[in-house]
Formats: structure tokens, C-alpha cells, sequence
């Protein structure tokens, strides 16, 4: 790691890895502390772009709330204590559970925040090592339906249009202005809309809310929360109905075309419009436009998703791109074909549909299980909870904060209080280390070796509308040591240590798609880690490593999409038996829990919001910088006119769970009947929850993990939540 004298100022490159995005950076350093953070002005793709989470690091990397040794529960609360001694009281403590309850009781949980490239391998190592399925994470609550849906719909060999020159983007309920982890590709987000805005592509956003992304769409549809799966399903009746699909590469490369067909004739426009709260003639222009435009693709973000019915909502995404022929084609170069990625040939064939859902691993809960976003986070409080054979009875947490991402908060609470044992891996005292045995302190981003694998990877292995338009990357070794004083490790090496004093073998897989096993000794450095897991990547780790500032690794000769092979039989599938039937329920308008009348004990819908300082449950650049972290319910103006209140005032919102207060806030870019807030707010014990001021409020407290959630992943309804809204009675 670098050192600086004690007198000097110096520089060095910077992978932001707040989010997926990975923005370079500049940063200062002085004393040998991280000072400041600025945006890369000298990169190729970033042009100096950074955001203000980013740009908080110092404050996270310094500040006191800072954890700077690991923690052990006591009798009078917490202690510090030696890491090493905290890995042999865990290893022992899980040995003895897993010799009394078998692989299936000890559980490990990551969130957005594992960004550190070795944990996530060694983290799924460890869990291997010891015999466990029992590995859930942020992806089956966030947006599953995603990797689902592509299971059921078949891969494309080749690449997703995507970013390569769009004529068309379609956005539903996503923001990239200020979520930054998809729908534009990383880099000078406004400057990459802008340029393709002015050579004519048609931005289409449909959103109940006017967001910063709407404000520069060619056509914004903003219809009553709830009704996305209609709006595609009538988008598709217009294209299928008017021919306007792709006819040669549908007929050559789709099956069940005509099933489709047939199940979105019950959408009419008109009458989707109508319930939805939108002028039909814009409906159906926007599937025209779509359709006509040529080159596109559709990404939805995280409130549709999480509205109901993800996978569905993501199935139908995947059925416009595919009827519209949105993937390349034998013959076009490939723009991006990975850096850090093993060398491929993508071709113009279809690989058929697979397993989607209900293999491998079982749930004891609701008859879930393993799918292709992985087991269902949703049910884990419940697997803790229930007593029986393979209950849960650890947890390992890593990079997330479950109790204050999980749906019902107080369900969580009882699920963590009754663990045998909880270590939380955490910079922070956060919601869940408040509850944890041990709280491990990790080293923190500018104290580690970054690399931009896991934002190059997304479009190949999560969706299409996320990644890099062009092949970038950027390796970034540590530009500070950990403060003088502490003891803090890589959050990987809690893993390696607790499987070496388990006696268990770990093994790991690189690039070159080997299995290695890791030298059970001694840890390896962490570089020689990194290298070890980058085997086999395109471009040779030392060459990437060898532009600090990040760069374009461009293939040459240029990769070439290959023509199909002569015989192949592989189709896209856009007529999956169980989504058509789940669609045909959807036009059963009534039965679906849309927006309602003045009869409806619920009259709004409760609308997930991002805001532009966190990340999720576990990155908040205000807290860090020594705001206070409220979590404001924001509202139309009209709404707050109706119900006689003002801005700043407490109010109370209720939905058929649960009761939360929370600070009344203004958006006159919500459509009326809607309220939007953040997860991740709130306190971990506090059961009146009215410190709203301070901690904000906990939307979790309002949301059920039963009853109602999507069959094939789990996920809860966590947005669109059904709603009514009243002023905190006066003391």
C-alpha cells in the first residue's frame, strides 16, 4: 500500500465503487489521508463525471462513525476485539452448529455494497466449503424477475443491441440521472443522452413521476402506479397486431410468436389507457415509434419491478426487444466485447429456454426456492424463524444491511434476535450490527484494490441497458493505508480465516471458467488474489493495470458477430405457458389492487424513490457528512392541498400491515395519488419509529413478505403499495 510523508500532498488514481458504476477519480491525498475526491477530467469516458456519493468518500473513509476495530457483543454491549480472536470464536461457534444442525443452519447474505472483488468468490467458497444452498442476496429483492425472465425467454448468443447506436430507448420507472447502475451506460451520462438525443433517438419514459431522465424524453407516458404489465401488453397488441414487428428475424429465430399474439389481443390500448390514466393515441404512438425506430432496447428500474409480478414485468420487456429484433446480427463488429471477460465468439443463435425457477435448493416458505436470481431473500427472517429441521440458525453479512432492506422490518428484527449467532461484516454501526454477535470492520474502498469486472459483466449476466458501451476497464490499486491504530482486513479474508480455522478447502473460479484451489497456509496478498481470480480475462491483467486512469482496451482484430451454424435448432421463446397465464389475470383489471375509487380504504400507492445521496440500506453521503437522515413521504402539492397539510409536517401512513410517521415533502412531478420514499431509512429498535427527524422512516414496516409476492421469485410487493395518509394526532 502507499505511503506519503507527513508533510506532503499527493495524487493517485481512484475506482469509485459506491455503486455499479465505477467512476475514476482523482484523489487527494494528504498526511496520508484521503482529503478529497474529484472526477477524472483526463478519462476517455468519464470526462470528469462523478456524483455526489462518490464524492463523499472522504467523509465515509474518515469520519468518526467510522469502525475501525471489530466489535464482539457483551453483557453491557459492545467490545473491541482482536480480529484474529474474533475469526477463532466464530469458527468455533460455527462448527459447533454445523456439526449439530448440518450445512443448511449456517446462512450467508451479501448486499450492493460487496464490491470488493475477492468476496464475492470467496464468500460462495466458503458457503461450498461447508455443504450450504442456504446464500441469499440483495439480487432476489432488488430486481429477480430479470435473470428469471431471460431463463424463460432463451439467451441470444450475440449481444443485446443495447447501447450500440440506439435509434429507441424505453425507460420504465428508472432514473439513471440519479440512481446511476443502469439505463444509460456508465460513463458522462448526460453527455452520452445528449449525443444520441441529437442524432435522433426517441426516449420514450413512463413513469408516475416526472424524474430527471423524463424531463428529457421525446415522449413521456405518466400513468397511475401499477400498470406497467398492461402498458406492455397493449404496446405489444399494437406492433403484433399492425405487423410492425421484426418478421424475418422472429420467424428465423422466436418461437410461440403467435401465442403471444393471441394473449396480448386482451390489452386493447384504449382501454388500458383508460384505466391507466393515459391518453391512448400517446400509448399507442410510443409502441410505434418503438417499433419503427430500428436499433433500441428496454430496461425498467426497480419500482416496476418491485410493483408486483417482476418477472413478468421483465418477460414482457424481453418480448418487445425480441419481436422488435433488438439483439445483432451476423456480420456487425461488436462494440463491447469485455475486457477483463475470457475471449468469445458471440453468433446470430438462439440458446433455448432453461430452468428458470423451482431446481436445486428448497425454501421451507411458500414453496420458493432456488431460481435463477438465487434463493429468495424475502423468505430468510422466516427460515430463522420457523422451527423444524434446517432452520437457519447463523448468518454471515456481508456488504448489506438486511434489517433495514428487508420487507417487515419487525419480522426481521425477531429473525436476527433469534440467531445463534450473527456476525455483520460493517464499516458502520449499522441497523443489523446493532443486532450482530460480532460486527467485523472492513477496510473501505480507497484502502483496496478496485477493478471494473462486475459493470463490465452486467450485460451478458444481469440485462441489457447496463455496462459499458465500448470495451473500458480500469484497475485501481489502494491509494491510503487504513488509519494508524486500527485493525481492519478485507472483508474476503473473514472468510479465508474462518474456513482455514474450519480446516476447510476453499476453491475458486477464474476467468478462464477453472476451478482453483487456494493455498490453505497462509492468505494470499490481496493483488496476488485479484490476479489469480482475473486468469484467462481478454486483456492481461498487467496491461490494464498498467493505464491507472482506466482506458479503452479495444479488440483487434475486431470481433465479428458469426452467422448462425448450419442445423441449429435453439429458439427465443416468447410464449412461456405459466407468464401468458399470469398475464391473461392482468386483464382482469379489478382483481389486481391498481389504484381505486373513493371507496378505497387505501387510496394511494406508496412509490420506492431513489435520492441522489444513498445507496440502498447501506450508503448515505448526508449521514456521513453529519446531516441528520430523514426520509421526507414526497407528494403532489394537489394531495397535500386535499388533505390539509403542509410541508415538514409529521403525518402517519398506513397500509394493511403496518403504520409508520414520516415527514411530509413536496414533488409536483408525482401524478396525485401517489406518495414516494426511500428504503433503507430508520431505526433498529426503535418500535415507535418517530424519530423521523433524525433516522428517517422505515418504509419495511408497511411492506409484507406474504401476502402478496411474485411466484416464481419471491419478491414482496415493495412499491405501488396500496396506502392511506392522515396528520400525526397532536399530543
Amino acid at each position: 500500500m502507499p505511503t506519503q510523508p507527513s508533510d506532503a500532498m499527493s495524487v493517485g488514481h481512484l475506482l469509485c465503487r459506491v455503486c455499479n458504476k465505477g467512476c475514476p477519480m482523482i484523489a487527494e491525498i494528504r498526511d496520508g489521508r484521503l482529503a478529497a475526491v474529484r472526477g477524472d477530467r483526463d478519462n476517455e469516458l468519464f470526462e470528469g463525471y462523478t456524483c455526489v456519493k462518490g464524492r463523499a468518500l472522504p467523509a465515509f473513509t474518515n469520519g468518526p462513525g467510522r469502525l475501525l476495530r471489530s466489535l464482539r457483543r457483551s453483557r453491557d454491549g459492545f467490545e473491541p476485539i482482536a480480529v484474529a480472536t474474533a475469526m477463532d470464536e466464530i469458527a468455533a461457534r460455527l462448527s459447533e452448529i454445523l456439526g449439530r444442525h448440518g450445512p443448511r443452519s449456517i446462512a450467508t447474505y451479501y448486499g450492493t455494497q460487496l464490491q470488493n472483488v475477492p468476496a464475492g468468490p470467496l464468500m460462495r467458497a466458503f458457503s461450498a466449503a461447508i455443504g450450504s444452498d442456504m446464500k441469499f442476496a440483495a439480487s432476489s429483492l432488488d430486481k429477480p424477475g430479470r435473470s428469471i425472465a431471460w431463463a424463460m425467454l432463451g439467451k441470444w448468443q450475440a449481444p443485446p443491441q443495447g447501447f450500440s447506436a440506439p435509434d429507441a430507448v424505453m425507460m420504465l420507472g428508472i432514473n439513471p440521472f440519479v440512481n446511476g447502475l443502469g439505463g444509460i451506460p456508465a460513463g458522462h451520462p448526460g453527455r452520452w443522452l445528449s449525443e444520441r438525443l441529437g442524432s435522433g433517438m426517441e426516449l420514450i419514459v413512463i413513469d408516475p413521476r416526472r424524474s430527471d431522465i423524463a424531463k428529457r424524453a421525446t415522449l413521456f407516458l405518466q400513468p397511475r402506479p401499477g400498470h406497467d404489465i398492461p402498458i406492455l401488453a397493449a404496446m405489444l397488441n399494437v406492433i403484433l397486431s399492425e405487423r410492425l414487428h421484426d418478421e424475418r428475424f422472429t420467424t428465423e429465430n422466436v418461437r410461440n410468436l403467435d401465442a403471444l399474439r393471441g394473449a396480448v389481443r386482451a390489452f386493447e390500448p384504449r382501454q388500458v389507457a383508460a384505466r391507466s390514466g393515459l391518453e391512448a393515441a400517446d400509448l399507442e404512438r410510443a409502441a410505434r415509434v418503438f417499433a419503427r425506430a430500428g436499433r433500441g432496447y428496454v430496461v425498467a428500474g426497480t419500482g416496476p419491478h418491485m410493483a408486483g409480478h417482476g418477472t413478468l414485468l421483465e418477460y414482457l420487456g424481453l418480448c418487445l426487444d425480441t419481436a422488435c429484433g433488438h439483439w445483432m446480427r451476423a456480420g456487425e463488429v461488436v462494440p463491447n466485447v469485455g475486457v477483463f471477460s475470457p475471449p468469445a465468439v458471440p453468433r446470430a443463435q438462439a440458446d433455448d429456454p432453461k430452468p428458470a425457477y423451482g431446481f436445486g435448493a428448497r425454501s421451507r416458505v411458500r414453496g420458493l426456492g432456488m431460481s435463477a436470481a438465487g434463493m429468495p431473500s424475502a423468505t430468510l427472517a422466516e427460515e430463522i424463524l420457523i422451527d423444524g429441521p434446517g432452520r437457519v440458525r447463523a448468518l454471515i453479512s456481508c456488504g448489506g444491511n438486511p434489517l433495514a432492506a428487508f420487507p417487515d422490518h419487525e419480522q426481521t428484527f425477531r429473525a436476527l434476535e433469534r440467531l445463534d449467532l450473527l456476525v455483520q461484516v460493517d464499516p458502520f454501526m449499522s441497523q443489523t450490527a446493532e443486532l450482530a454477535d460480532y460486527v467485523i470492520a472492513p477496510t473501505m474502498t480507497p484502502e483496496m484494490i478496485g477493478i471494473t469486472i462486475k459493470i463490465e459483466s452486467a450485460p451478458s449476466q444481469y440485462a441489457t441497458g447496463y455496462g459499458y458501451a465500448a470495451d473500458y476497464a480500469q484497475y485501481s490499486d489502494a491509494v491510503v493505508d487504513p488509519p494508524p491504530g486500527s485493525e481492519v482486513i478485507e472483508d474476503w479474508e473473514l472468510f479465508y480465516g474462518v474456513a482455514q480455522r474450519m480446516h476447510l478447502d476453499l476453491r475458486v473460479t477464474n476467468q478462464a471458467g477453472q476451478s482453483i484451489p487456494l493455498d490453505m497456509t497462509d492468505p494470499p496478498p490481496p493483488d496476488e488474489l485479484v490476479a489469480l481470480l482475473m486468469t484467462g480475462s481478454r486483456v492481461p491483467l498487467d496491461q490494464i493495470r498498467a493505464r491507472p486512469g482506466g482506458g479503452f482496451f479495444p479488440a483487434d482484430p475486431p470481433v465479428v458477430v458469426a452467422e448462425k451454424q448450419d442445423g441449429w435448432s435453439g429458439r427465443l421463446d416468447v410464449g412461456n405457458k405459466e407468464l401468458l397465464a399470469d398475464l391473461a389475470a392482468h386483464a382482469q383489471y379489478d382483481a389486481q389492487g391498481y389504484a381505486g375509487g373513493e371507496d378505497d380504504p387505501y387510496p394511494f400507492r406508496l412509490l420506492c424513490r431513489r435520492m441522489a445521496h444513498v445507496v440502498n440500506s447501506s450508503y448515505n453521503a448526508r449521514v456521513a457528512a453529519g446531516h441528520p437522515g430523514p426520509n421526507p413521504a414526497f407528494m403532489n402539492p394537489a394531495d397535500l392541498m386535499t388533505l390539509g397539510l403542509v410541508k415538514g409536517q409529521q403525518i402517519e401512513i398506513e397500509s394493511a400491515h403496518g403504520t409508520i410517521v414520516a415527514l411530509a415533502d413536496v414533488d409536483d412531478g408525482l401524478r396525485v395519488g401517489s406518495v414516494s420514499m426511500s428504503f433503507g431509512f430508520g431505526g433498529a429498535r426503535d418500535a415507535g419509529h418517530r424519530d423521523v427527524r433524525s433516522v428517517g422512516s422505515s418504509v419495511e414496516r408497511l411492506l409484507s413478505t406474504r401476502d402478496y409476492f411474485d411466484p416464481y421469485s419471491g419478491q414482496p410487493r415493495m412499491s405501488s403499495v396500496p396506502i392511506r395518509i392522515r396528520a400525526t394526532p397532536r399530543p
